[in-house]
């Protein structure tokens, strides 16, 4: 059976890039710690990777700290800086659509008393008669997503950095951009509006088990993991050789590949046309005014998403029906605020795609969707 990986947005496979880094960097085992050379060899590697991602984020190698995962980067992001504010504001502005490991954190400050403003996503946009009103001088931090990982909407960070500067408020601006990392062409817009950036080694073409968090120059959070001192001092714990080194490899070559943008958009287009030329009104395409590069949301009318879902695995074909790190939740919340009925979240398909994928792959999923709505014949696939 085939297997055609339509689900990038969950996870990428690992490039050629990356496991090659990977390998040659298990042969150096020794601990970064150490002061031997099989130590400094290792620091070496992990010296080389956070150069690597900082250039493919823009931003300095001394204000990027690498971490477990995106979750944990957005948790210490989130919590450190609320906390670090406190004395001085306690209200915190964030959006009802951002990934659980944001919205958890929200949820977890609101118990230690601090007040939570979320603004709505309905559509796919935020409005900026709402982010201003919101700006009070109580505001200690704003966190807003830089792409939603189930509609793959696209927000304007430069506006809410506008809205954040023209109110005078001082609060700090933190971006959970796992989704939207190296996925627009604007490379340097991360660092140029936010104080802090979030980002996740798995999506983009490396290993699960690896995050960064970019801190501006000035800004100090509290330490997050207490031991060792490694990452100087914010996030103790022996860092895991390997995995960095694949973690640098591949941003390396998303670096040196900035046309796969380009390609990634181009098949999402056609996939997209072929979707609407073949199942007319049977389906609903999400357009949010902008969005990334490589997320398709669609609902198949009268059709579930498991039933969806069951037909294409057997195929060979793996999308999903939303966030991966939604999937175990009965209703999606960002997509209820993206303004989705409950009857509509049922239906609701999220197609997700990398360079590696083709139209030949497209044209597959396409005639398994037919049969899914019932337009095709199931023996002539």
């Amino acid at each position: 059976m085939q297997e055609i990986y339509l689900d990038s947005a969950a996870t990428t496979r690992p490039c050629r890039a990356a496991l090659d880094a990977v390998t040659a960097a298990a042969e150096e085992y020794g601990n970064p710690s150490s002061t031997h050379f099989k130590g400094i060899a290792a620091k070496r590697i992990i010296d080389r990777a956070r150069a690597q991602v900082a250039t493919a984020l823009g931003c300095s190698e001394e204000r990027l700290f690498f971490t477990g995962s995106g979750t944990e980067a957005n948790n210490q992001a989130v919590i450190g800086a609320a906390r670090a504010k406190k004395r001085h504001s306690s209200i915190i502005v964030s959006t009802d659509g951002e990934h659980p490991s944001v919205e958890m954190p929200l949820r977890f400050l609101e118990e230690e008393g601090h007040r939570v403003i979320r603004l709505s996503t309905k559509g796919g946009k935020i409005d900026p008669d709402e982010l201003r009103n919101a700006l009070t001088q109580k505001v200690a931090l704003v966190s807003v997503m830089r792409a939603n990982n189930e509609t793959g909407a696209l927000y304007d960070i430069a506006m809410v950095r506008r809205e954040i500067d023209t109110s005078g408020c001082g609060a700090l601006f933190h971006c959970d951009a796992v989704q939207g990392f190296m996925k627009t062409t604007d490379r340097n817009a991360l660092v140029r509006n936010c104080d802090m950036v979030t980002i996740s080694a798995h999506k983009v073409n490396a290993f699960k088990g690896c995050g960064a968090l970019y801190v501006q120059n000035g800004i100090n959070l509290p330490a997050y993991i207490l031991g060792g001192g490694q990452e100087r001092g914010s996030r103790s714990g022996t860092e895991s050789t390997p995995v960095l080194a694949a973690f640098g490899a591949a941003c390396a070559e998303w670096t040196a590949n900035r046309d796969r943008i380009e390609y990634i958009t181009g098949l999402r287009d056609y996939t997209e046309n072929k979707i609407e030329e073949s199942l007319g009104d049977r389906v609903v395409i999400h357009r949010p005014a902008e969005r990334i590069c490589g997320i398709l949301s669609i609902l198949l009318k009268g059709v579930k998403s498991e039933v969806a879902l069951n037909l294409l695995s057997s195929e060979g074909i793996c999308v999903s029906a939303g966030s991966a790190c939604s999937a175990h939740k009965k209703e999606s919340r960002v997509l209820t605020a993206y303004g989705l009925k409950k009857s509509e979240i049922d239906n609701a398909l999220r197609i997700s795609f990398c360079y590696t994928n083709n139209r030949e792959e497209s044209d597959m999923l396409v005639a398994l969707l037919k049969r899914a709505a019932g337009l095709t014949d199931r023996n002539r696939i």
